[in-house]
């Protein structure tokens, strides 16, 4: 007896289910799993842990070109610019001793970064969320050796407390100054605007 010779490789398909629907049901299955993968893999970033002016000076060459958040004495003045600062930097961080913590006072003068706009600069992060226990427990330190301004004339938005946004860059030997800028800045750090300025209020 003749056997029917049936094609060998061949995966029958079930009727009444279209070609197209099945091909859709896989990639949407395929991207549910994936959406499940990334979601596993990419926990919520920490809070940002601000750094002190005189932490960034520490260690100036380390910190020059990141992006990271300042905290200190922001001050503005209307025809001098602004500055982030602090009066000194007091005793070396806790758990280092004064022979081995780097030296507490930045090389050149006192504890400033001049602040300069580059409209194309850093960017606040999405999820921006700065660690308010570290941030709280640093100002409480820095106001121990570091005072706002009293001003007779003018506004007290002269200084403030605020943490700014910003890349660290390092300061040209032959970069003009203004009337007012501080003592020879160590470094300037350049912020986005005043979008990026997290002022501290008490």
């Amino acid at each position: 007896m003749l056997q029917e010779h049936k094609p060998i490789g061949r995966t029958p398909v079930a009727r009444g289910l279209p070609l197209v629907w099945t091909a859709l049901c896989v990639v949407v299955w395929a991207g549910i799993l994936c959406s499940e993968d990334r979601s596993a893999e990419a926990p919520a970033a920490a809070p940002i842990v601000p750094l002190t002016v005189c932490e960034v000076l520490r260690d100036l060459s380390a910190e020059t070109g990141k992006t990271v958040a300042v905290l200190g004495r922001y001050s503005y003045r209307e025809t001098g610019g602004s500055w982030v600062s602090e009066d000194s930097c007091g005793a070396p961080p806790s758990g280092q001793s004064q022979s081995t913590a780097p030296s507490s006072q930045p090389q050149s003068g006192l504890p400033e970064l001049w602040m300069v706009i580059d409209r194309n600069g850093p960017r606040l992060p999405d999820d921006y969320e700065l660690d308010a226990s570290a941030l709280h427990r640093k100002l409480a330190e820095m106001q121990h050796h570091t005072t706002l301004a009293k001003f007779r004339f003018g506004t007290p938005d002269y200084d403030r407390w605020a943490v700014v946004w910003g890349r660290i860059e390092p300061r040209k030997a032959d970069e003009p100054r203004k009337a007012d800028e501080p003592r020879k800045a160590a470094a300037n750090l350049s912020y986005r605007g005043e979008g990026v300025i997290y002022y501290i209020t008490q």
